[in-house]
């Protein structure tokens, strides 16, 4: 599986460094989306806007979800079938919003507290996260590899965790160095502790902060265009 990052930011991110939260994983000849913030869309239209089959959402805050709006104007103009798009309750209210005031967009909306599907060689599944609102993370998996994506979450978080166990990469939220966790988030330090012998890419960094993102041991720090295969 390659693993494309559009966006490594946090909601606080300040700037153009970093977009807002999205990665893109292909296998074979499918490719997904967890997540799409804000300038995640853009970085998917300079890497040739590929054909997407499916985006998954892991809540519905808007640095998760907000650039998807544009992403499905470009669909519309580019005159592409419309995209999956797999979400916990609620987005298909925010989709008919947005046509209601007079937007030419669309998409096949699927929601469920636990979202899950098969795309070509890709299972994905979800399991409850632990966040300021109800969100899920993500487990993708070909059958041979298996990748966990935390989405917004506060550790310990007992699903995360499980899931955890036996994943061959972990991507993970690191908020803040510390007092995140009343918004819902998990603190490096914390990240450490419990995953301190996992491989463990971190991300949703603030921009503006990420220069005291140090001593990570073997934790890596995503940017916005890294590419990663498991």
């Amino acid at each position: 599986m390659k693993i494309t990052f559009l966006g490594t930011g946090s909601g606080s991110t300040v700037g153009s460094r970093r977009a807002k939260s999205s990665i893109m994983i292909s296998e074979g000849g499918d490719s997904i989306i967890l997540d799409m913030g804000n300038g995640a869309n853009s970085n998917l239209e300079d890497l040739g806007f590929p054909d997407i089959n499916s985006v998954f959402l892991t809540h519905l805050h808007i640095d998760h979800i907000n650039g998807i709006f544009d992403y499905l104007v470009q669909r519309k103009i580019r005159r592409m079938n419309d995209v999956k798009i797999y979400s916990p309750p609620g987005f298909s209210k925010l989709l008919n919003t947005y046509k209601d005031i007079g937007n030419n967009i669309s998409a096949e909306v699927y929601e469920s507290n636990l979202p899950k599907a098969k795309i070509g060689n890709l299972e994905v599944y979800s399991v409850e996260a632990c966040h300021t609102i109800y969100a899920v993370a993500y487990v993708v998996t070909n059958g041979e590899k298996k990748i966990v994506y935390s989405g917004d979450t506060s550790e310990p978080c007992e699903g995360i965790i499980e899931e955890s166990k036996d994943a061959d990469l972990i991507i993970h939220e690191a908020t803040c160095i510390e007092g995140c966790e009343i918004y819902g988030h998990t603190p490096l330090p914390k990240l450490k502790e419990i995953f301190n012998k996992k491989r463990i890419i971190i991300t949703h960094i603030p921009s503006q902060i990420e220069d005291k993102y140090s001593n990570l041991g073997d934790f890596i720090l995503a940017f916005d265009g890294l590419i990663w295969n498991v």
